[in-house]
């Protein structure tokens, strides 16, 4: 059955709704297996939730640099947040997510390579998409990230 009325926007808020609630239970599960002192065990444990442990280890650091950003996935192999934001555990982890769907990108279609003849760059529609799957809702922009699991129903908010 399709849904034909309204706006694109009024039919993304409504399917953001129905994910919201979707994941809300995925993401009780989660958080239980979680231990959020080890980003390298936070890494396995999103890997095997969002990508059935698919995704290629690579180390996670956390480092101080007085950089704008909040996290930065190196094409090289490597994800870094940024200890300087002071950034809530469970903020972190959004931002680590944020970083694993780079990575996923890379993984998938390697960095600035061609796809139908388009290049595929950091915060392209193919980055989008999956951050879409792994549960970001509204707008997402290249910082989207921090706010994925701050409002969810988790046991560290």
């Amino acid at each position: 059955m399709a849904y034909a009325g309204g706006t694109s926007a009024e039919r993304r808020k409504i399917l953001d709704q129905v994910r919201k609630k979707l994941n809300a239970q995925k993401d009780k599960e989660l958080a239980g297996k979680l231990d959020l002192e080890d980003w390298n065990s936070a890494f396995d444990r999103l890997n095997e939730h969002f990508w059935n442990g698919k995704l290629t280890k690579i180390p996670v650091s956390v480092i101080r640099s007085h950089k704008k950003y909040y996290g930065m996935y190196y094409n090289s192999g490597k994800i870094h947040l940024n200890a300087q934001k002071n950034l809530a555990p469970v903020a972190m982890l959004g931002v680590l997510l944020h970083e694993m769907c780079h990575h996923w990108v890379h993984t998938k279609y390697g960095h600035g390579t061609k796809k139908g003849g388009k290049r595929i760059i950091g915060h392209g529609k193919e980055w989008k998409g999956e951050m879409r799957r792994v549960g970001y809702t509204g707008k997402i922009t290249k910082y989207t990230g921090r706010n994925r699991f701050i409002n969810s129903e988790l046991p560290w908010n």
